[in-house]
C-alpha cells in the first residue's frame, strides 16, 4: 500500500526508515543482480519517551535520523518510510465486477469505504489494492487463450463461484493527509528523498513472509505497542493494534523492585540471559504478556469469524519487533496457541555479509520493518 511514491531509480540503493516510539531503525539495501544485498544499518534508541511522539518532532526526528546515515555510512539518498499501524485505516470491501478494462474503480471503491473511514474522505490519502485480480477484465486476445485451458486451472471452480457473486474484494487502506505530511516534512529537513510511504504490515509482509502463500500471523511486538497482522496470499486480511509491549515487562519490574526504568531495563536484560540457563520464562514476564496473548486469541476469533476470505486456520506465528526476543515468548505462545510460533528473520532474503549472521539475527526483529521498507529497492523487489 504507497500513499506517496516517486519514480524508482534503476540501480539505485534505498534506506528503509522505521520512525518508532523507542527510536530510529535504519536499513540500506543495494541491488545487486536481481537480488537485494545488505548494504549497512543503523539504529538510535531516544534516552526518554516523555516529549511526545518522534513524527510531531520534526527536527528531533531528523536530527536522530541524520545522525544515523552519517555514523552507518549510508550514501544512498533515497528513503522508503513506513506509517505506524494504528494510525492506518485498513478495510476489505466489495464492489461489482467490471465490465471493461476500461470501467474506473476508483468511484465504485471511495463510495464503499466513504462509509467507513473515521474523518472525511477529503482528509484522506487512500490506496486500494485489488484481491480477486484473476476476475478484472482482460484483453480479447487474452480472454480467448485462457479459456482453452480454463478445464485444466484448479482455480477454476473458485473463479466461476466469485463470478456468480458478480463482486470483486478490494484491500483498501488510509491514512490522514496531516500524518503523511508530518513524515514528508522529517525527510526534508533530514535532506533526504523519501521516494515512497507505505504501510508496516506490508513491509513486514515482504521481509518476513514473501512468497510464502500461507496463512500467517505477524506480531509486531515493540516497545509501546504490539500490531497484528493476519496475511493470506501476500494479503493482510485482518490488523489489530493495541498498547502493549516491552515496556510493560520494563514497568513491572520497576514496580515490583521499587526501582528506576533504566534499572529495570538493565533487570529486563538479566533475566534474559538467567531464564536461557533455567529453560524457563520468569513469572514476571509471562504475567506482563498476557495482554499480547488474549488479542492474539481475539485477532485468531474475528479472522475465523470474517466472511470474505477462505475459512481455514492460520498455519503459523512469526513474531518480531524489538520485545519478540523476550525469553522463551515462541515455546509459550506455542503451547497457549496450539500454533506453531517462530521468530522471524527478515534477513532470509537478503544478500548478507559473510560472518555477519549472528550479529544480524540478534538485532533482525526489531529491524524487520526497516528492512522491508529497504528491500523495496526497485519495482521487482
Amino acid at each position: 500500500m504507497k500513499f506517496f511514491s516517486k519514480k524508482d531509480q534503476a540501480g539505485a540503493g534505498m534506506m528503509g526508515v522505521d520512525i518508532g516510539a523507542g527510536g530510529i531503525k535504519i536499513v540500506e539495501i543495494l541491488p545487486q543482480k536481481g537480488r537485494a544485498k545488505l548494504s549497512t544499518y543503523g539504529h538510535a534508541q531516544r534516552k526518554t519517551h516523555t516529549d511526545g511522539a518522534l513524527i510531531d518532532q520534526p527536527q528531533k526526528a531528523a536530527k536522530l535520523i541524520s545522525a544515523v546515515v552519517k555514523k552507518a555510512g549510508m550514501k544512498s539518498g533515497r528513503v522508503n518510510a513506513a506509517l505506524p499501524s494504528q494510525a492506518v485505516f485498513h478495510a476489505i470491501v466489495t464492489i461489482p465486477q467490471p465490465k471493461s478494462k476500461k470501467d474506473d474503480l476508483k468511484p465504485l471503491i471511495e463510495a464503499q469505504v466513504t462509509k467507513l473511514l473515521p474523518r472525511p474522505i477529503g482528509e484522506m490519502i487512500l490506496d486500494s489494492t485489488v484481491i480477486d485480480k484473476h476476475l478484472l477484465p482482460k484483453d480479447e486476445s487474452v480472454k480467448a487463450k485462457k479459456s482453452k485451458d480454463k478445464k485444466d486451472d484448479k482455480k477454476s471452480e473458485e473463479i466461476l463461484k466469485a463470478k456468480e457473486r458478480k463482486h470483486i474484494r478490494v484491500l483498501v487502506s488510509g491514512a490522514p493527509k496531516v500524518l503523511v505530511q508530518k513524515y514528508v516534512d522529517i525527510f526534508k529537513v533530514a535532506k533526504l528523498e523519501l521516494a515512497s510511504l507505505e504501510t508496516e504490515a506490508f513491509a513486514l509482509i515482504r521481509s518476513l513472509v514473501g512468497k510464502d502463500m500461507s496463512k500467517i500471523m505477524i506480531v509486531d511486538i515493540g516497545y509501546e505497542r504490539t500490531n497484528i497482522t493476519i496475511v493470506s496470499h501476500g494479503i493482510p486480511f485482518l490488523h489489530r493494534s493495541i498498547k502493549a509491549g516491552g515496556i510493560n515487562v520494563t514497568q513491572a519490574i520497576a514496580k515490583q523492585m521499587g526501582i528506576s526504568p533504566a534499572q529495570a531495563e538493565q533487570v529486563k536484560f538479566d533475566l534474559a540471559i538467567g531464564a536461557q540457563k533455567e529453560q524457563k520464562m520468569p513469572n514476571i514476564i509471562r504475567e506482563s504478556v498476557m495482554p499480547i496473548l488474549h488479542e492474539v486469541k481475539y485477532a485468531l476469533e474475528l479472522y475465523d469469524q470474517q466472511d470474505f476470505h477462505e475459512h481455514s486456520v492460520v498455519d503459523k506465528i512469526i513474531l518480531t519487533g524489538g520485545s519478540a526476543h523476550l525469553p522463551f515468548l515462541d515455546p509459550f505462545l506455542t503451547e497457549a496457541l496450539n500454533i506453531n510460533v517462530y521468530l522471524g528473520n527478515p534477513w532470509a532474503r537478503i544478500a548478507t555479509p559473510e560472518g555477519s549472521q549472528e550479529v544480524l539475527s540478534e538485532i533482525g526483529p526489531r529491524m524487520a520493518v526497516a528492512a522491508g521498507l529497504a528491500m523495496k529497492v526497485s519495482k521487482n523487489s
